[in-house]
């Protein structure tokens, strides 16, 4: 069975938990990484924001020289350095830095730094643009190695030192701050908002499971039930079809018993009525006197008994068919045709398009004969001396055989019996219909008659 097939045999539930398990959690990771840096970000600002204004508060008036020089003085360095080691807030302070532009370190806890100049950082270059941006953990650069060496939790913060009358930019302050705090904070901001998002989207999964496992279970009862009532009328069809060809050989059998009475019953009435009248015909002259009146009463018994005698033929002719036995339908079809021709003398084509001898019961070629038998009759009551052809086509799946003519037409309904012992259109009609065919019959006064007999082929028994 290919993947795709198998993957769809699945219960639903299953194939839900499997994607929708691999989508809910790629979704949690990308939202939890989300909310966790935004938050880690929000609490790094607020923290850094609160420092720098502290520390604005205290170095920007130390620093406002740096406006028209490039260092600070002695006194404004000591002062510095006071603030830094001898206060609460410088107690957290490891290490700080003034800058100037390109990057000019004026003033450093590190004195090995000062004087230096490192490429601007990203948060360097925003407190340049007069706002406070802070990092946590952010080591990288080279003018922060010294920092990195404490190997403690530091919050690197950028805070603009403005002119006091102007309110220019004129250096930026960057401290580090020991944070083991923030670093708690952090871890627990994070911890909190993983737990959040993954609470959330496993209620979600849970309640969307149940309404999937709703469905699932009506969905399967559907299929059930769908799957029962599919075999149950497939069971019937194949009942009723299995009927259908029982009804059909039933009936092919009691056409074949019919036409075998029938054959008995004409050759009956040509052995015994018919020879027992052309006896007393011939004995007619010597049992009347030899008289005027004699022979002209003769001669009207005569007449009698030679149209008795003509109806009697007729009639044994209409009842009694040819052996069709195992005989090709090609064959058959040749054979109607022929007894027409002989008892008309017209001539009508025949023309058969496909194998001569499909496979078929007996019941078919006597079907088939009988159509061509009374087509051909028909046509010649109607059509008078109107061209009439036939042409059979023999299919993979059904025989359709066609008699036309370019008569006048005629009335089906008048058509139904005929006086001359034939069956008429609605005997052929019942008997194509009881071995599966059917027959059409279209005609229009003026315009001709089409006569179509179609049979199924491939489901009788060769014999």
């Amino acid at each position: 069975m290919p993947p795709r097939a198998r993957w769809n045999e699945q219960p639903l539930v299953l194939r839900f938990l499997a994607t929708g398990g691999v989508v809910m959690l790629a979704a949690m990771l990308v939202i939890g990484a989300w909310i966790s840096a935004r938050i880690e970000q929000s609490v790094v600002d607020n923290t850094a924001s609160a420092a720098a204004l502290y520390v604005e508060s205290i170095v920007s008036p130390l620093s406002q020289e740096l406006a028209a020089a490039d260092r600070l003085s002695d006194p404004a360095q000591r002062a510095l350095r006071e603030v830094f080691a001898n206060t609460p807030f410088g107690d957290r302070i490891v290490s700080f830095k003034i800058w100037k532009p390109g990057g000019l370190v004026v003033h450093a806890s590190d004195p090995a730094i000062i004087g230096s100049r490192f490429p601007p950082s990203d948060d360097l270059a925003a407190a340049w643009r007069g706002e406070i941006s802070g990092s946590f953990g952010d080591l990288d650069d080279a003018e922060n190695a010294a920092e990195a060496a404490l190997g403690l939790p530091l919050l690197e913060v950028y805070s603009p030192i403005h002119e006091v009358w102007s309110g220019e930019v004129i250096a930026v302050a960057e401290f580090y701050e020991v944070a083991t705090e923030l670093e708690r904070d952090l871890a627990d901001a994070r911890r909190g908002s993983w737990l959040l998002v993954a609470a959330v989207f496993c209620l979600s999964g849970l309640m969307l499971l149940g309404i999937v496992r709703s469905g699932g279970r009506t969905i399967d009862r559907q299929k059930a039930l769908l799957q029962a009532q599919v075999a149950e009328s497939r069971a019937v069809a194949a009942q009723n079809a299995e009927l259908r060809q029982r009804a059909i050989g039933a009936t092919a059998r009691a056409a074949a018993q019919t036409e075998a009475s029938l054959r008995r019953a004409s050759a009956d009435l040509h052995d015994g009525p018919a020879q027992l009248i052309a006896l007393a015909a011939m004995r007619l002259d010597s049992l009347v006197p030899d008289t005027e009146a004699g022979r002209q009463e003769a001669a009207a018994l005569r007449g009698a008994m030679q149209s008795a005698l003509a109806e009697i033929r007729a009639i044994s002719r209409g009842l009694s068919l040819p052996d069709l036995g195992g005989v090709p339908l090609a064959e058959v079809a040749r054979r109607a045709v022929e007894a027409h021709r002989r008892q008309t003398e017209a001539p009508v084509p025949l023309a058969w398009h496909g194998p001569e001898d499909p496979e078929c019961d007996d019941s078919f070629r006597i079907c088939l004969y009988r159509f061509l038998q009374e087509a051909l009759s028909n046509a010649a009551r109607h059509a008078g001396e109107a061209a009439v052809e036939v042409v059979a086509v023999a299919g993979p799946e059904a025989l359709t055989v066609s008699v036309s003519d370019e008569g006048p037409g005629f009335d089906p309904a008048a058509a139904a019996l005929t006086a001359d012992g034939g069956q008429g259109l609605a005997g052929l009609r019942d008997r194509a219909e009881s071995i599966g065919g059917s027959l059409d019959i279209v005609t229009v006064r003026g315009s001709g008659t089409r006569l179509v007999l179609t049979l199924p082929l491939g489901k009788g028994d060769k014999p």
